[in-house]
């Protein structure tokens, strides 16, 4: 509720407004100001995280496996697969707002082929891990693949992994990876790529972070202030 009172013109100080009515402790104008002022460090704080969360970084481990369908019999870790981490950087402003997906290099992979044994022939499943870290977060990405070994090739193919979620302040980035599959003829090396479905979301709302709450505050803390020392030198007049 806010209290008014009635200043009779005779009584009215020549400094006061001409419109006989004033609002008891408050300078309309001085009001004004300060609303813009805290509008403007709301503003602020509702783009500062966005400012800090403009680019992220992919980066994906090394990993080596050997001895794929090999029956014991044959040459000491062969077949293998090997494959080379990689480190990339994207900037989320280059993305429109709502969810973008893009092909992105996660290995380049070296498929090595010899003997493998007599008995080796047919299909061989195997799993393994990967690390990948964007930004400063990192989760294990856990792949299934199949080696089929022949007489003349042998194949090798990397099936299926659970896609990982990377959640931040501003937006989210999903990892989903793309079967691949090399062929190696003979003995010696073959090459392919793995590669993943990147989605970035950057629709999420945003979370100030304390630096952020901290200044909200002092804009604030700043604002009672100043219309509490208006109220005192209005009343003292």
């Amino acid at each position: 509720m806010i209290l008014e009172r009635w200043i009779p013109k005779s009584a009215r100080s020549p400094h006061e407004p001409h419109s006989g009515r004033v609002i008891r402790g408050v300078d309309m104008r001085q009001l004004t100001k300060l609303s813009l002022v805290l509008a403007a460090v709301v503003l602020l704080a509702a783009a500062t995280p966005a400012v800090k969360a403009d680019a992220f970084t992919i980066t994906s481990s090394d990993f080596s496996l050997t001895n794929l369908g090999n029956d014991g019999t044959g040459t000491p870790g062969m077949d293998s697969l090997f494959g080379a981490g990689t480190r990339a950087t994207f900037a989320t402003e280059a993305f429109p707002m709502g969810s973008s997906a893009f092909n992105a290099l996660l290995n380049p992979l070296t498929f090595t082929t010899g003997f493998t044994g007599l008995n080796s022939g047919g299909p061989h499943r195997f799993t393994f891990s990967q690390a990948i870290t964007i930004n400063d977060q990192t989760q294990m990405l856990d792949l299934v693949g199949r080696i089929d070994i022949d007489h003349l090739v042998d194949t090798v193919h990397i099936l299926s992994a659970t896609p990982l979620t990377f959640n931040f302040n501003t937006f989210s980035v999903v990892v989903d990876m793309i079967p691949a599959s090399i062929e190696g003829w003979g003995a010696g090396d073959s090459h392919g790529n793995l590669v993943a479905r990147i989605t970035v979301n950057n629709d999420c709302n945003p979370v100030p972070e304390p630096a952020t709450l901290t200044l909200l505050g002092i804009g604030l803390m700043g604002a009672a202030a100043k219309l509490r020392q208006r109220r005192k030198s209005k009343n003292a007049n």
